[in-house]
């Protein structure tokens, strides 16, 4: 008798179907579609637990029905208004503004967060010059009245230039820190030197929507922002670093580093702070920026500073600046005064 080979063996069977290379790629966008939305949903529940736990320790008004931010504090004739840099907020003029209200009579000072930083809300993007015309709104609304020093630092010097172009009359003096020069900023050069940050920050605005910017922040893969950080207190840092990695504050990012790299920034005409004082703390190159007050009334203070938030590491320099220029704005007033009666 033949036996049927292998009749009694136990053969091992593989019962696993062989995936095709469009199973494989149809389960792997499968798994992306469920880790981005994993990654969406965190981020809100994160977002709206940082907004209940965290008090809002600003005051607001709306804008065009936009919540902005702003901290109004002291009395006296001139209001100091300030504007900072491109990732920052408010918090980067509480060293002088609370050493302006201490320490100094007669002033009033007023620091806000731009669309999209703190608790504002954000929006699409906004120009230079609409930013500077959500200021006026802002100012209007918070009942603040002028005259107005401005203070703008960096990228607020910016906006705070378009402010003055569009309303002279409100304006008694300005002092710009570490101002941005147009005529650089509009080069290719510059562009080109931004490239990689607007990339990153574009990648971050998109990927504070699914939770990829948070997971960023966490490696310290994201845009750096140890400069402002490192001189946060406790519940100023805690603050931010929710704020961080939220999509309003990645959108105003991104928007703000398209606006420098446009080569349609024209706010700074010569003789733009004619009549008024004017004091400009630079660093090499940016003495240029002398020819837009008057050489009689403009005071350049030179600096050598590798760090680019001055109003946070060299306070005291900027409250130098802004004495300086309410005492040529006092002197000014009473010279009009004197020559009215005479």
């Amino acid at each position: 008798m033949k036996l049927l080979p292998h009749s009694n063996g136990v053969r091992k069977v593989n019962m696993k179907k062989e995936l095709k290379p469009k199973d494989i790629a149809k389960n792997i966008i499968l798994s992306i579609v469920v880790i981005l939305f994993i990654g969406f949903i965190y981020q809100r529940v994160s977002n709206f637990i940082a907004k209940e736990t965290l008090k809002e320790r600003v005051d607001y008004a709306r804008v065009e029905d936009k919540r902005l931010d702003y901290v109004t504090d002291g009395e006296g004739k001139y209001t100091v208004v300030f504007d900072g840099n491109i990732g920052t907020n408010l918090n980067q003029w509480s060293i002088i503004t609370d050493k302006l209200v201490s320490e100094y009579d007669d002033v009033v000072t007023f620091t806000y967060n731009r669309r999209g930083y703190g608790f504002s809300d954000g929006g699409q993007s906004r120009s230079p010059k609409e930013q500077a015309e959500d200021l006026r709104a802002l100012l209007k609304k918070a009942a603040v009245p002028s005259p107005y020093i401005l203070v703008g630092e960096e990228y607020g010097s910016l906006v705070l230039t378009e402010f003055a172009k569009a309303y002279p009359d409100l304006v008694a003096g300005i002092v710009l820190v570490n101002p941005l020069v147009e005529d650089e900023i509009n080069t290719d050069n510059f562009k080109k030197s931004l490239i990689l940050k607007k990339i990153r920050s574009s990648i971050e605005k998109l990927g504070s929507q699914v939770g990829f910017t948070t997971l960023l922040d966490k490696m310290n893969l994201s845009l750096n922002t140890d400069e402002f950080e490192n001189m946060l207190d406790e519940r100023e840092l805690e603050e931010f670093k929710v704020h961080r990695t939220k999509f309003s504050y990645n959108q105003a990012v991104n928007n703000e580093y398209k606006n420098i790299t446009s080569g349609n920034n024209t706010s700074q005409e010569e003789g733009i702070f004619s009549g008024k004082p004017y004091y400009l703390i630079a660093k090499p190159g940016q003495e240029v920026l002398a020819n837009l007050g008057d050489e009689n009334l403009t005071k350049v203070y030179n600096i050598k500073y590798e760090n680019n938030i001055i109003a946070m590491y060299e306070p005291d320099t900027v409250i130098t600046g802004i004495r300086q220029v309410m005492k040529q704005a006092n002197e000014i007033e009473r010279l009009q005064k004197k020559n009215k009666t005479s």
